[in-house]
């Protein structure tokens, strides 16, 4: 059986594994999806058959030749008076159960009723959202959400932080790479990890202070000397810090004035302290471009406080030590997310002082908007760091994966998912070192089951007072290497993903002799490289019986480059 994906492709043969069929404006996110979902695939041809057709329009072509029909949508469509299903209610934001997993749907999802096995229900009731239609050929699932809506939204907009721990989008994925297995359709995907590894890491670090001796009596200063004093004081006396934390907050306090007249070591310089911390990981450092710069919004200047008191002129030979050890120096952003012509002014401004012909960048505060990716795009930028949160931990984007946001044509953007001020600052989470623990292991058991990759953020301060978050940190390390962890720089990361995303699949074809693939793109890295799973398929079950049905074995082969594989 021979299959393609979409875009350019030459395709051979005459079978195809997937055929869409969808609305005319969500085609961006159709092929993004399968970007995520690496498996071929191609907008549905009359004269084409396939083993699946996915279909999100309210029209369904007639006299398909297909193994498998999934049809996403919450209003009626053409096939459901022949297939007996009807249109129950329909709301938005529902949140819906499968697989022992609760996610939510942000568009419409409609209650489907007619005679069939339940696939997905409405959480908390029997209400069906999803139905295998009993005895229609072929094989078909009518599920009451449109998938590629959902995936624009999460793309575009992200999910409210009270959803961040729930991989939305990835949970998609597992649903339809669930229906194809049960139905028996033999396929191949590239799983977003390299071979020998369960997941990725992105460690990395925003410099938003390169010592607290350039602060005179400021408010960073008044706040360093409250929280350092009263403020570790409190916390101890909730159970929240320690008497150690309180006396090596206290010792900080008091040596401020010697600090400032050169007599005793700046305590917020921590670059050689992560180098030691981290020996061999490779974080990724954003700089800010600019000193005394705050920016602006939307709506005029920013907050005064949001300036830095460096200049990244001042780091020259802190970009070299860092360089030198393997690690990335890339842009915290000022007003690059919102004017491209100062995109490109921070940009290269880091790009001269490091030598580098390009740097990636996460956006001071995580400024961001929808038009964020069009502006950073087109300044240069081969990927951004600033889709997350600054109140919660999680996926805001409901997927581990990088992906190519709506308005971008190069840049990728790399999720942020456990930041250290939205666990411990009071404004924010607030939590507990345990409680933190305990999310980031949630975090980090997700990231096993799915692959792609954790970006984490510690600002370079964190393990100073008053913070003093550096013993949280190692625990967050040593945690991480439980698994099997590939530790590497943002744009170490992003281009791996981008040389998956630019694999094709010319011919994918099974025989009884085994399988024979045709699939080009860059060379694979030796050390991280791409691997083409198997499902081979033949054995048939429910569609609503999928968790048993993704149980099915399936085979790992390494790509190493070649034209073809047998």
């Amino acid at each position: 059986m021979l299959g393609g994906s979409g875009g350019a492709n030459t395709y051979l043969g005459e079978f195809f594994v997937i055929g869409v069929v969808s609305k005319n404006d969500e085609l961006g996110a159709v092929r993004e999806f399968f970007q995520l979902f690496k498996t071929p695939w191609e907008p549905y041809l009359p004269e084409h058959a396939y083993d699946v057709v996915l279909v999100t329009s309210e029209t369904v072509p007639a006299d398909l030749k297909t193994t498998l029909l999934l049809v996403y949508n919450s209003k009626k469509t053409a096939l459901d008076d022949r297939i007996g299903v009807s249109i129950g209610s329909a709301g938005r934001s529902q949140w819906l159960e499968w697989n022992a997993s609760a996610f939510p749907i942000y568009g419409d999802a409609a209650v489907l009723q007619g005679n069939g096995t339940p696939v997905l229900q409405r959480r908390g009731s029997t209400e069906s959202v999803g139905l295998e239609v009993k005895g229609s050929a072929p094989q078909t699932a009518r599920i009451g959400y449109d998938l590629f809506e959902e995936v624009a939204f999460l793309l575009l907009q992200g999910q409210p932080a009270a959803n961040a721990h729930i991989p939305t989008l990835d949970i998609h994925i597992s649903l339809l790479r669930s229906l194809m297995v049960a139905s028996g359709v033999p396929f191949i995907e590239i799983p977003p990890v390299p071979q020998g590894y369960d997941f990725m890491a992105c460690l990395s670090h925003d410099v938003d202070f390169t010592g607290i001796r350039e602060h005179k009596f400021d408010m960073t200063t008044w706040g360093f000397l409250y929280r350092a004093t009263l403020g570790t004081l409190f916390d101890v006396l909730r159970q929240k810090s320690t008497m150690s934390k309180l006396l090596q907050n206290w010792k900080a306090a008091l040596s401020l004035p010697f600090v400032h007249l050169g007599l005793a070591d700046d305590f917020w310089l921590e670059f050689d302290r992560y180098l030691e911390i981290e020996k061999g990981l490779y974080a990724t450092y954003f700089f800010i471009p600019f000193k005394n710069s705050p920016g602006t919004l939307k709506s005029g200047p920013a907050p005064s406080q949001r300036g830095a008191k460096y200049d990244a002129r001042d780091c020259k030979s802190d970009f070299r030590k860092l360089l030198d050890q393997g690690c990335e120096v890339s842009l915290h952003g000022i007003d690059a997310w919102s004017d491209l012509q100062k995109a490109q002014v921070e940009s290269n401004h880091i790009r001269h002082l490091t030598g580098q012909s390009t740097v990636g960048v996460r956006m001071h505060w995580l400024y961001f908007d929808e038009n964020s990716p069009k502006t950073l795009d087109r300044a240069g930028f081969p990927y951004d760091s600033t889709f997350g949160y600054n109140d919660a931990l999680g996926f805001r984007a409901g997927t581990t994966q990088p992906f190519l946001p709506p308005g971008a044509e190069h840049l990728l953007e790399l999720p942020l998912n456990i930041q250290d001020t939205a666990m411990f600052y009071p404004s924010r989470m607030n939590l507990s070192e345990s409680k933190a623990l305990d999310s980031c292991k949630q975090l980090l058991a997700i990231a096993k089951v799915f692959g792609g990759v954790l970006t984490v953020n510690w600002h370079t301060r964190s393990l100073s007072p008053e913070r003093l978050w550096g013993d949280f940190y190692k625990t967050l390390l040593d945690e991480m290497r439980r698994y099997r962890v590939w530790f590497g720089t943002a744009q170490e990361i992003v281009t791996w993903f981008r040389n998956r995303r630019a694999l094709s699949f010319k011919a994918v074809q099974f025989a009884e002799e085994g399988l024979r693939l045709k699939l080009t793109g860059p060379p694979a890295d030796d050390r991280h490289p791409f691997i083409v799973r198997v499902y081979p398929g033949g054995s048939r079950s429910s569609l609503g019986s999928v968790s048993e049905a993704s149980r099915l074995r399936y085979s790992d082969m390494l790509w190493n480059g070649e034209a073809g594989m047998n």
